[in-house]
C-alpha cells in the first residue's frame, strides 16, 4: 500500500527513522566514510559505512519486526556511497597517476608516503644517481607508461627546456617540492620567490568579478543563516560569561583587506586583565583562560559574533584569520610574503585553521601562512564549502580551530 503521510509500503515510518539517518551521515562525515579526497582507499568506506548499518538495522528490526528497515538502510548504505563515489570523482577530476620521482631515498620515502595517502596512484623511484642523461628519462617514461615525473629542483634546472617539452607533451612536471605542495595543499614559503607569484596560475579571487561576487553571496548567507540558527547559543552564551564576571563581549583591533584595522568582536574567553603586562600569544593551557573561556575557545563559540563582522563587510566566512597589528609588524619582518594574506578579506575559518593546530609562535605563523598562500592560489565557492564543511568536523571532534 502506497498512500502520503507517514505510510509507507504499508509500515508505519517512524520519525525516529529520520534522526537516525542524519546521525549516521553525521557519523560517516566525521570518520571520514564520506572523504570525498578519497585518501583511505577505494573500499574500506564501503566496508566500515556496512558494518554500521547492519549492526543499526539489526538493532532496530528488534524492536521493530519490521523487515522495511533493512530496506530503508540498504538504500542509505547505496546511496551514502554512490554519492561519495561521484564526488571523488568531481573532486578528483584528473584521476590517479603512474609517476617516477627521480632523487634521493629519503626524499622519496617522504613523497611517496605522502602519494599514497592521498591515493594519488603509484610512484615508482630511480635514483638521481642512475640517470646519466635527459634520454633516459624519456626512455624510462615511455617504457614504463608512465604520466608524472617528479625531479630534484636542481635537476630540473638543468634540463629545463627538456621538461618544459615533456610538460607541454601532456605530462604532469613537478619539482620535489612542488609535488609535496599538491600532496599536501600548502605553498612552502621558503622555497618561492617574486617571479613565482608573477607566473603561476590560479589567484582568480584578485580579479575575477565573478568569484568575488560569488564569494559575497556566500559569505552574507552563511553568516545569516548561522547567526540565526545560533542565536539561542549565543544568548545563553552572553549570560554566563556576564555572570562569570566581567564584559560578556570582547572587542579588538586587526588588520583586515589592505592591511586596513577594523574592530573585531567576540565573547570574551580571557580574565579582564589578561593583558596587562602587554600584547601575547595565547598559549596551550593558558592560564588567563576562564573555566568558560576553555568550553567556547574549544567549541569556537567566542567566535560566533564576528558573524556580525562578515554582515558588515569586514571579514568574509572563509579567508585567513585576522591578527592584531603588533604580532603583523613582526610577522612581517621574519617571515616572506606575509602581506600577501592581507590581499582578500580576513575569514571567520580558514584552510589554515583547519589544516594547521592552534598557533603561538613565529614559526607557527609560517606554516599557517602557506595554507593561506595555498587558500588565495586555489579559492573558489567548492573550496570555501570544503573549508566549510571541514570547520563543522574540526569542531564536532574537539580538535578546536
Amino acid at each position: 500500500m502506497i498512500r502520503g503521510g507517514n505510510i509507507y509500503y504499508g509500515t508505519p515510518m517512524k520519525s525516529y527513522s529520520y534522526i537516525i539517518f542524519l546521525l549516521i551521515y553525521l557519523y560517516y562525515y566525521l570518520f571520514d566514510i564520506l572523504n570525498f579526497t578519497d585518501e583511505y582507499g577505494r573500499w574500506t568506506p564501503w566496508v566500515r559505512s556496512s558494518a554500521v548499518n547492519i549492526v543499526i538495522s539489526v538493532m532496530l528490526w528488534s524492536f521493530s519486526k519490521s523487515y522495511l528497515v533493512f530496506f530503508k538502510f540498504f538504500l542509505l548504505w547505496v546511496g551514502s556511497n554512490l554519492l561519495r563515489m561521484v564526488m571523488v570523482k568531481v573532486y578528483r577530476k584528473d584521476g590517479t597517476y603512474r609517476g617516477l620521482y627521480i632523487g634521493k631515498a629519503e626524499d622519496y620515502i617522504t613523497v611517496n608516503k605522502g602519494f599514497a595517502e592521498r591515493n594519488f596512484g603509484q610512484l615508482e623511484y630511480i635514483s638521481i644517481d642512475k640517470v646519466k642523461s635527459f634520454k633516459e628519462v624519456e626512455e624510462l617514461l615511455r617504457e614504463r607508461n608512465l604520466d608524472l615525473i617528479s625531479v630534484e629542483e636542481e635537476f630540473m634546472r638543468k634540463y629545463e627546456v627538456e621538461f618544459l617539452k615533456l610538460k607541454i607533451k601532456g605530462y604532469k612536471v613537478y619539482c620535489e617540492w612542488q609535488l609535496m605542495q599538491e600532496i599536501e595543499r600548502k605553498i612552502y614559503v621558503e622555497k618561492i620567490k617574486e617571479k613565482w607569484f608573477l607566473y603561476s596560475e590560479g589567484f582568480e579571487i584578485l580579479h575575477n568579478t565573478f568569484q568575488k561576487n560569488l564569494k559575497k553571496i556566500f559569505d552574507i548567507s552563511m553568516a545569516t543563516i548561522i547567526g540565526i540558527l545560533t542565536l539561542p547559543v549565543m544568548g545563553l552564551t552572553f549570560l554566563i560569561v556576564k555572570l562569570d564576571g566581567g564584559p560578556a563581549l570582547f572587542r579588538q583591533k586587526r588588520v583586515g583587506l589592505r592591511g586596513e584595522e577594523f574592530e573585531i568582536i567576540k565573547f570574551r574567553s580571557m580574565s579582564v586583565d589578561a593583558e596587562k603586562h602587554g600584547a601575547q600569544w595565547a598559549q596551550k593551557n593558558d592560564s588567563r583562560i576562564t573555566k568558560v573561556g576553555k568550553f567556547i575557545r574549544k567549541t569556537r563559540i567566542d567566535e560566533l559574533p564576528q558573524l556580525w563582522n562578515v554582515v558588515r563587510g569586514e571579514m568574509s566566512f572563509v579567508g585567513p584569520r585576522p591578527e592584531r597589528l603588533v604580532f603583523i609588524e613582526k610577522l612581517e619582518k621574519e617571515i616572506p610574503f606575509y602581506d600577501v594574506r592581507h590581499s582578500i578579506k580576513p575569514g571567520l575559518t580558514g584552510w589554515a585553521q583547519v589544516m594547521y593546530p592552534y598557533g603561538s609562535s613565529v614559526e607557527d605563523a609560517l606554516h599557517k601562512l602557506e595554507y593561506d598562500l595555498y587558500y588565495l592560489k586555489h579559492q573558489n565557492f567548492m573550496f570555501d564549502l570544503m573549508v566549510f564543511f571541514k570547520t563543522i568536523k574540526v569542531v564536532l571532534s574537539r580538535r578546536g580551530v
